[in-house]
């Protein structure tokens, strides 16, 4: 390669790097979901513009995530998406700073741990593999990760193993109890490879996550942005869990009606 050439090349990277900044920076918010006559023009996942009007029909209900939290927006109407990004949502941005946040994940770091309410739990954190989902799950470098049943009324056992074979992992999951550490001290999770787990009376059902590893200082500390990176790697239901944490989260703090 002669001088030239690798400067032109260089040249053209530095300018698709721009421009991918640019695209991420015009990026205000994303589709949690929709429904209604518009909902072909706002599918899950679709990112809206900072400039962009979200123009709804009647009957049409979108939730989106913005920098600030979640927004529900109903038609007939045209909606500003600046607007609902500047709007005062002090405790939604914490709780989306504290999900980003690696430091934040802990043992026991899990709302309903213990509950018996039987109400839907939700966990605290965005940083783990859903035992009955499966699929890619992102987690920072070098953070911990954490395993997530729905069903959490009885004890069991689970085994972890790479899908490729090897060391199998036994786990107890407490009565009561919806999220247990990764055993990394055992298997530690890594980039890119592919693991399987399932309960031990049900070995024929086994569920498998892949593992994508984020750059801690990548991880952003606002909503739309997070669910981008999370949708971007692939990891679906941690981008659901965000979206319904932050839901959750407003609604607790929302005034009361007249």
């Amino acid at each position: 390669m002669n001088r030239t050439t690798g400067r032109g090349l260089v040249t053209a990277l530095a300018l698709t790097l721009c421009l991918a900044v640019s695209g991420q920076a015009l990026a205000q918010a994303v589709v949690v979901r929709s429904t209604g006559p518009s909902a072909v023009n706002y599918p899950k996942g679709k990112r809206l513009g900072a400039t962009e009007q979200v123009a709804l029909k009647a009957g049409d209900i979108v939730t989106v995530l913005d920098k600030a939290g979640t927004r529900v927006l109903r038609g007939a109407g045209t909606f500003s998406l600046t607007v609902s990004a500047n709007r005062e949502r002090g405790g939604a941005a914490l709780l989306a700073r504290s999900l980003s946040n690696p430091a934040s994940v802990r043992a026991g770091a899990v709302r309903g741990a213990g509950d018996t309410s039987g109400d839907t739990v939700l966990p605290v954190s965005i940083w783990l593999a859903d035992t009955d989902q499966g699929g890619t799950v992102c987690v920072p470098r070098g953070s911990d990760l954490y395993l997530w049943r729905k069903d959490s009324a009885s004890r069991s056992f689970s085994w972890l193993t790479e899908a490729a074979g090897g060391e199998m992992v036994r786990m107890q999951w407490p009565p009561k109890t919806v999220g247990i550490a990764w055993p990394k001290t055992v298997l530690a999770p890594q980039e890119a490879r592919t693991y399987r787990i399932y309960d031990e009376t049900t070995p024929d059902k086994a569920t498998e996550f892949r593992i994508v590893m984020i750059e801690p200082e990548a991880v952003p500390a606002d909503a739309a942005s997070l669910g981008t990176l999370l949708l971007d790697n692939g990891c679906k239901a941690q981008f659901d869990w965000l979206a319904a944490s932050l839901e959750e989260d407003e609604a607790a703090t929302a005034p009361a009606a007249p």
